[in-house]
C-alpha cells in the first residue's frame, strides 16, 4: 500500500532549477490524497501498434516530454510532488482561463507516459449533461463525449512498484462523479486541458483542487453555485 501523505520526493518548478529536488516544506505537503483517482500507467506498456493511433498518441505525448518529474524506474521514493506550479490566485471562476465550461460525468480514465518517459499525464473521458459557456470553437452539445487531460498519474515500473506524480493543490476526477469543470483547448479535436473545477455531490460542491478562492463554494448549494456562475458569463 502506497502512503497516503506525500512528503517524501518534491519538484518546484523554478527557473535556473528545473527539476531539482529542493527541501520539503509545509508549503510542499499536502493533506491525505485518495491514490485510487490517479490512473496507472504501465511504464513497459508498448505503443499502439495500429500507425495512425501510434501517430495520435505521439502527438499528445510529445508535450509531456523533458518532465519535471523525470520518471525514472530507479527513483527510491513511492511519491513525486510538485509544487509552486499552480497559481494561488485562480479564481473561483476561472472563466478568462477557460474556453469550455461544462457539467457532467467522468465514465472513464487512463493514464500515459510521455513520449520521452520523463512524464506522466491522466486522461479522463467526461458525458456532457450541459453546456454552460462555449468559447473553444468547437461545437459542443449535451451527450458529447470529451477528452480531458491532466498532468500526474501513477506509474508502474518493471519492478511491480508503482509511483504517484502529483501537482501539489491538484487533484484528479473521479470516475462515476458529476462535475462542473473548467476546460482549456487542447491541440486535438475535442480534447482539453481541466483548468479546475467542482464536484457536485447529493446537491452540494465540493472544489476538485486545493486553492483559495475555490474554498468559498466548499459544501454550498449546487442550485446557488450554478446560478451564481451562469450570472458570470458574459453573453451566455
Amino acid at each position: 500500500m502506497l502512503p497516503a501523505v506525500l512528503a517524501l520526493v518534491a519538484f518546484a518548478v523554478i527557473p535556473g532549477l528545473r527539476g531539482q529536488p529542493q527541501n520539503p516544506s509545509a508549503k510542499s505537503q499536502r493533506k491525505a490524497v485518495d491514490e485510487s483517482r490517479f490512473p496507472i500507467a504501465d511504464f513497459s506498456a508498448a505503443e499502439p501498434t495500429d500507425p495512425i493511433q501510434r501517430a495520435r498518441r505521439r502527438s499528445r505525448q510529445q508535450k509531456y516530454d523533458k518532465s519535471d518529474w523525470a520518471v525514472n524506474p530507479d527513483t527510491v521514493s513511492d511519491s513525486t510532488v510538485r509544487v509552486d506550479s499552480v497559481d494561488q490566485n485562480l479564481p473561483a471562476f476561472p472563466l478568462a482561463q477557460s474556453t469550455v465550461v461544462v457539467t457532467g460525468k467522468i465514465t472513464d480514465s487512463r493514464a500515459y507516459l510521455s513520449d520521452d518517459k520523463t512524464g506522466v499525464y491522466s486522461v479522463f473521458s467526461l458525458q456532457v449533461d450541459d453546456v454552460i459557456n462555449n468559447a473553444s470553437g468547437k461545437t459542443l452539445a449535451p451527450g458529447a463525449l470529451l477528452e480531458l487531460e491532466r498532468e500526474g498519474g501513477r506509474v508502474k515500473f518493471p519492478s511491480g512498484r508503482v509511483h504517484l506524480y502529483i501537482t501539489n493543490e491538484q487533484d484528479m476526477p473521479l470516475v462515476g462523479s458529476h462535475y462542473v469543470l473548467f476546460l482549456a483547448n487542447g491541440n486535438n479535436d475535442l480534447v482539453f486541458q481541466i483548468v479546475t473545477g467542482y464536484e457536485l455531490r447529493e446537491g452540494k460542491v465540493y472544489p476538485l483542487d486545493d486553492l483559495p478562492k475555490s474554498k468559498i463554494y466548499q459544501n454550498a448549494d449546487e442550485t446557488t453555485f450554478l446560478s451564481e456562475l451562469r450570472m458570470k458569463i458574459p453573453n451566455p
